[in-house]
C-alpha cells in the first residue's frame, strides 16, 4: 500500500484546521441532499486525541506482525486510508457458501436419514430407493461439496482459485493531499474533492429486526452525487451514535495536517514518516514502539481502558466555522 515516490511534505491541497480555505454557505439541492438533510450532520471540529475504539480493535498486535503475504492488510498508513468492498459476484458465491455449508450440516444429512428410514421400513428394498439417492447425491450433495470444497481451498491460501473474490478499491481519504476519493466499478474513480468539502452525515434507518442501522457517510457540498462516500464501514451499523462521533474525530484528527496522526496501533509503523506526526512524537518522547510491543491480552485491557475513560471525555474537539461570513447588504 505504501508508496515509495511519496514525499515528506504535504500538497498544498492538503488539510489543515489552522489554515481552512473557506467555504460558500450554500449546496447542492438534489434528491440526495434532500434525502441527508433527515439526517443527524457533525461539524468540522478542530480534533481532539478521542478516537473510536470499535473500529480499531481487531487488529491486534499478534495480527499486526503477521507478514503481507499472509494476509495481513495494512489498510491505513500515513499517506492514505483505504476502503474496499466485494464485487457484487463475490456476494452472490458467499451466499451459495453459505446455503452449501448449512446443506452440508443440517439439511442433507435429515435427508439421508428419512431414506434410510425408508429403506429400512418401506417396500421395494434398495431397488426402489437407489434412483432417488444417485439423484440426489449426484445433483444436489456433490455441487455442495465441491462448492463448500472450493471454498476451504480458499481459505488455505489457494487464492488463484477464486480470482472473482479479489477486493475492489471503495473509497480513499490521503492524508498528504486533502483529497477524497470514491471508486466504481474495477477501480475507476467515481469523484474526487477536497475533504473540506464534504458534509458528514449520519443517516439511520429501522431494520428488519426493528432496531437502528446507521451509516456514516460523506456528501459532497456542491454536486449532486447519487452516493456518498461510506466511512461508516470502518466501524459497522449497529454501534451507540457517540461511537460515530469519535471515528468522525478520529478521521478528521487524520486529515488535518496541522495535527499528528490519530495514536492507533495501525499508524504506529508510519508516524515516523509524517512530519508533524514525527515532531510531536520526538518532542513528547513516545515510545515508537508502544502498541506493537503489547500482547494481545495486554493490547484489548489497554482498548477497554480507554474506552472507559472516553466515555467520560467529549467526542470531538471545538467546533470550527468552515464557512464564509454574509456580507451585509
Amino acid at each position: 500500500m505504501r508508496n515509495n515516490n511519496s514525499t515528506d511534505s504535504y500538497h498544498k491541497t492538503a488539510h489543515s484546521s489552522e489554515s481552512i480555505h473557506l467555504q460558500k454557505n450554500q449546496s447542492s439541492k438534489g434528491f440526495l441532499r434532500k434525502m441527508i438533510t433527515k439526517g443527524q450532520k457533525f461539524s468540522f471540529t478542530k480534533a481532539n486525541g478521542v478516537i473510536s475504539t470499535k473500529a480499531i480493535k481487531d487488529l491486534t498486535p499478534s495480527k499486526m506482525a503477521e507478514p503481507e503475504d499472509k494476509g495481513k492488510e495494512i489498510y491505513w498508513d500515513d499517506e492514505r486510508l483505504l476502503d474496499q468492498t466485494l464485487s457484487p459476484f463475490a456476494h452472490f458465491y458467499f451466499f451459495f457458501v453459505g446455503l452449501a455449508k448449512a446443506c452440508l450440516i443440517i439439511i442433507f444429512p435429515l435427508v439421508y436419514i428419512i431414506m434410510l428410514f425408508g429403506l429400512t421400513f418401506g417396500e421395494g428394498g434398495w431397488h426402489s430407493w437407489e434412483p432417488l439417492f444417485i439423484g440426489f447425491s449426484l445433483y444436489f450433495v456433490l455441487p455442495a461439496l465441491m462448492i463448500w470444497g472450493h471454498f476451504k481451498l480458499f481459505c488455505a491460501g489457494y487464492f488463484f482459485l477464486a480470482p472473482f473474490l479479489k477486493a475492489r478499491l471503495l473509497f480513499q481519504l490521503n492524508r498528504k493531499t486533502g483529497m477524497v476519493t470514491l471508486y466504481k466499478g474495477k477501480d475507476e474513480i467515481h469523484f474526487t474533492h477536497p475533504f473540506v468539502e464534504f458534509d458528514c452525515v449520519l443517516m439511520s434507518a429501522p431494520s428488519p429486526q426493528g432496531q437502528l442501522n446507521y451509516s456514516l457517510v460523506l456528501i459532497h457540498r456542491y454536486n449532486d452525487y447519487s452516493v456518498g462516500v461510506p466511512i461508516g464501514n470502518l466501524l459497522g451499523p449497529n454501534e451507540m451514535v457517540a461511537e460515530y462521533h469519535r471515528l468522525w474525530n478520529m478521521i478528521q484528527r487524520y486529515m488535518d495536517v496541522s495535527q499528528p496522526m490519530p495514536d492507533i496501533m495501525v499508524l504506529e509503523p508510519s508516524r515516523e514518516r509524517d512530519p508533524t506526526t514525527a515532531t510531536y512524537d520526538k518532542k513528547h518522547a513516545r515510545n515508537p514502539r508502544y502498541w506493537r510491543d503489547m500482547t494481545d491480552e495486554e493490547f484489548e485491557m489497554t482498548i477497554d481502558k480507554i474506552r472507559q475513560e472516553q466515555n467520560y471525555q467529549p467526542s470531538s474537539g471545538p467546533e470550527i466555522d468552515i464557512f464564509e461570513s454574509e456580507r451585509p447588504l
